[in-house]
């Protein structure tokens, strides 16, 4: 079977991911940034544009969530996923999906983009009027490209990102989210 034609299979996203929520508050209780700030952090909110981003606020340490994870919304634009490559802070209902190490060997941009897709796919039957829950999120199934141990195969996902025009930009985004 070629690279292309790899079987996916339909797996529950609670076998793959932990599901926890993230650490929120309403905006309201935040001091309001900008982008420009270099000590703002992203805030997120169940938009489906922008990576989820409504506003930048000014940091405050314990209302801070680790980058580096895939944010999903359980209501208003429901289903939003989003990798988010930096931290951030977080408004109501918006849940982190971090994979199992078990699972997953190497947890990279491209690689979560994928992820961030077949999540996507998985959950468009959830609206506005019939929201997500964390019981119904551990019910979604996904397809994922499988080895024969049931690990995720990255190879195979690494070699379809790598046919993405610009996909190589990935690797660009700095490590900090303003570069001064």
């Amino acid at each position: 079977m070629s690279n292309h034609d790899r079987e996916m299979k339909k797996v529950l996203l609670i076998d793959y991911f932990d599901i926890r929520s993230s650490i929120q508050d309403d905006k309201i209780n935040f001091e309001v940034s900008d982008i420009n700030d270099y000590d703002a952090v992203p805030f997120l909110g169940r938009s489906a544009v922008n990576n989820g981003i409504v506003d930048y606020v000014k940091r405050v340490p314990i209302k801070i969530n680790n980058g580096g994870v895939i944010t999903i919304a359980l209501d208003g634009s429901t289903g939003s996923t989003f990798y988010q490559f930096h931290e951030f802070s977080s408004g109501q209902n918006i849940w982190i999906l971090t994979p199992k190490g078990d699972k997953l060997s190497v947890f990279t941009p491209d690689i979560a983009l994928f992820l961030v897709t077949t999540i996507r796919k998985a959950v468009t039957n959830y609206t506005y009027n019939l929201s997500l829950t964390k019981t119904r999120l551990s019910l979604i199934k996904v397809y994922l490209p499988l080895n024969e141990d049931d690990t995720i195969d990255v190879g195979y996902i690494q070699n379809r990102m790598s046919k993405l025009r610009h996909a190589n930009l990935l690797d660009e985004i700095s490590q900090e989210r303003i570069v001064q």
